[in-house]
C-alpha cells in the first residue's frame, strides 16, 4: 500500500507519524512523505525513516509553479480561511494571497495525479494546505483519513472528513442493546461517569499547556526557542529565497519574533481583566456557552461562519426565550488572550452574563436550560447529561439525540422554543448514552498520539497500521462506487 504523509510543525503528532511510517515499511508499504514547509524540513525529518522518499513541496513551487494558470475550476477561497484566522493582521493582499492559494492547488494536484498514493494521512484539515488536499482527494478517489487524539483516552479518532467519522451514526442507528457485548457496556458506563465527573480526561488534555504565571510564560518561551531556535535562525538566513513560496514558515518566522511582546501582554491581561467575570447565581434562568479556543480548527474549519464570537454570542442571547440569561464562559486556556475591549462588548449585551473561568462547568449544566455550542466537547457532556445540546458549527458527537444541529439563527431560536415548551424528555437517556458510546468506541482505534514522545511509548503501531489500511481500503471501495 502507498500512503501519502504531510509533514507539518505540529507537535506530538509527527513524533507518532514518524514512528507509524517506520511500521509502514516494516510491513512492506511505501510511504512518501510530503513536507509542508522548510521549517518542517528542519524540525521534523529527524522522526522519519531514511527509507520513507520525501518530497518538498516548497522547492517544487520554486521550479514549477505557474503564475499565468487560471483555470481552478471549482476552487474558491475558503481554505485560506483558516490561516487567515489565525494570524491578528494578515500581512498578505490579494495578490500574494491568491499566490498562497494557488500554489498550495497546483502542488497538491501533481502531487496526487503523480504519486497516486492508496491514502493520505494526516490531522483532520486544519489548514489551506490540508483543506486544498482533502478537497482534491475527493476529486481523485483516493481517502484522506485525518487521525487525531480521541476522547475516549487511549484510543484514536480516524476521520473521513473535516470533522467527524460517519460510520458513528450508522452504527448508532443500527446497534441494539442485545447486540452490545458486556465489556463494552462496562466501558461505556464507566467512559460517562468519568467523562461527566472530568475524573478522567482525554489523552490530548493537558499537554503542551502554558501556565498562567509570569514564571510559566517565561519557561515556556525560552523552552520553545531552545526547540525550535537554530531552525528559524536556519530560515531566517534563507528566507530571502523561500518566503514567497514558504507562507508556512514565513508565518510562523513573524509569529516567534512577536512572541516575546506578547507574553508580557497577556500577563498584564490577566491581571487587568479579572473584574469582568461574575459567579453563578443560583436565581437565575440560563443557557450556557462555553467560549472556544481561538485560533482554532475547532472553530477556524468546523465553525467557520460563527468565528467571530462576538458577534455569534449576540445572535444567540436575542434567541433566548425572555427573561433567561446567557452565561458565556472563558476557556481556561485562552486566559491573557483577549484585550478588553472583547469582554466589554459582550457585557454590553443586556442578557449576557461573563462567568468566571474556574466555575465549575458540571453545576453549570446541571443548572442550566441548555448548552449552545460552536463545536466544544462541553456540549457532548451537557447532551449526556441529558440537557438539549445546539451546535451551530461540525461536532463529531451531533448524532447525540439531544443534539440539535442548527443551521442559522432562527432555526436556533425554534429549536430552543420547541424545547422551552414541550421540555426534553430524558426517558430511556442511559439506554440512549450507552449505545452512543459504544458506536464511537466501535469506531476509534487502540492508540495515543501523545503517548509517542512519552519514555514508555504504549502504541501497538503495527496494530495500528493494519487498522488504517483496512480504513483506508474500505473508504476507497466507497470513493469508487460514487466515482463510478
Amino acid at each position: 500500500m502507498k500512503w501519502c504523509i504531510i509533514v507539518t510543525e505540529a507537535p506530538f503528532l509527527m513524533e507518532f507519524l514518524g514512528k507509524l511510517s517506520l511500521s509502514m515499511l516494516q510491513q512492506g508499504d511505501e510511504c512518501v512523505l510530503v513536507f509542508g514547509s522548510k521549517l518542517a524540513e528542519y524540525e521534523k525529518a529527524q522522526y522519519f525513516p531514511e527509507a520513507a522518499r520525501t518530497v518538498s513541496k516548497v522547492d517544487w513551487c520554486l521550479e514549477h509553479y505557474n503564475q499565468k494558470r487560471e483555470d481552478y475550476k471549482d476552487l474558491t477561497w475558503r481554505p485560506l480561511y483558516a490561516n487567515f484566522a489565525r494570524m491578528e493582521e494578515w500581512p498578505w493582499r490579494y495578490r500574494a494571497s491568491a499566490q498562497r492559494l494557488a500554489q498550495e492547488y497546483q502542488f497538491f494536484e501533481h502531487l496526487l495525479e503523480t504519486e497516486r498514493p492508496d491514502a493520505i494521512l494526516f490531522e483532520p484539515p486544519s489548514g489551506v494546505g490540508a483543506e486544498v488536499a482533502y478537497a482534491l482527494s475527493l476529486k481523485y478517489g483516493i481517502p484522506y483519513l485525518g487521525i487525531t487524539d480521541s476522547r475516549i483516552s487511549g484510543r484514536l479518532d480516524v476521520f473521513d472528513s473535516e470533522y467527524t467519522d460517519k460510520r458513528y451514526l450508522k452504527t448508532f442507528r443500527t446497534v441494539v442493546p442485545k447486540d452490545i457485548l458486556q465489556e463494552e457496556l462496562r466501558f461505556a458506563a464507566r467512559f460517562i461517569r468519568d467523562f461527566l465527573s472530568h475524573k478522567r480526561l482525554p489523552s490530548y488534555l493537558g499537554t503542551g499547556k502554558i501556565r498562567f504565571t509570569l514564571f510559566g510564560y517565561i519557561s515556556h518561551y525560552l523552552g520553545r526557542f531552545c526547540e525550535t531556535g537554530g531552525s528559524l535562525w536556519r530560515y531566517f538566513k534563507e528566507r530571502k529565497k523561500f518566503k514567497d513560496t514558504d507562507f508556512e514558515s514565513e508565518t510562523r518566522f513573524r509569529t516567534a519574533i512577536r512572541s516575546p511582546a506578547r507574553i508580557a501582554l497577556s500577563q498584564i491581561r490577566i491581571a487587568r481583566q479579572k473584574h469582568f467575570y461574575r459567579r453563578l447565581d443560583p436565581k437565575d434562568e440560563f443557557y450556557v456557552f462555553p467560549l472556544h479556543l481561538q485560533p482554532e480548527t475547532s472553530t477556524t474549519v468546523q465553525a467557520m461562519y460563527y468565528s467571530d464570537q462576538i458577534a455569534a454570542i449576540r445572535n444567540i442571547a436575542f434567541q433566548l426565550p425572555f427573561p433567561a440569561k446567557l452565561y458565556v464562559k472563558e476557556h481556561m486556556s485562552a486566559l491573557g488572550t483577549k484585550p478588553g475591549s472583547f469582554y466589554k462588548k459582550l457585557q454590553g449585551v443586556p442578557n449576557v452574563v461573563l462567568i468566571a473561568p474556574d466555575e465549575s462547568m458540571p453545576e453549570l449544566i446541571r443548572r442550566s436550560k441548555g448548552m449552545i455550542v460552536l463545536t466544544g466537547t462541553a456540549g457532548m457532556e451537557a447532551a449526556l447529561t441529558g440537557k438539549p445540546t445546539y451546535i451551530l458549527g461540525n461536532a463529531f458527537y451531533e448524532y447525540h439525540p439531544l443534539c440539535r444541529k442548527v443551521e442559522n439563527f432562527d432555526e436556533l431560536r425554534e429549536f430552543i422554543l420547541a424545547d422551552h415548551k414541550n421540555g426534553v424528555s430524558q426517558e430511556n437517556l442511559k439506554q440512549v448514552n450507552l449505545r452512543f458510546v459504544v458506536s464511537y468506541l466501535r469506531n476509534t482505534i487502540p492508540g495515543s498520539i501523545v503517548a509517542a514522545q512519552a519514555k514508555q511509548d504504549s502504541n501497538e503501531y503495527q496494530q495500528i497500521v493494519r487498522e488504517l489500511r483496512s480504513i483506508a481500503q474500505m473508504r476507497k471501495r466507497i470513493l469508487r462506487r460514487k466515482h463510478s
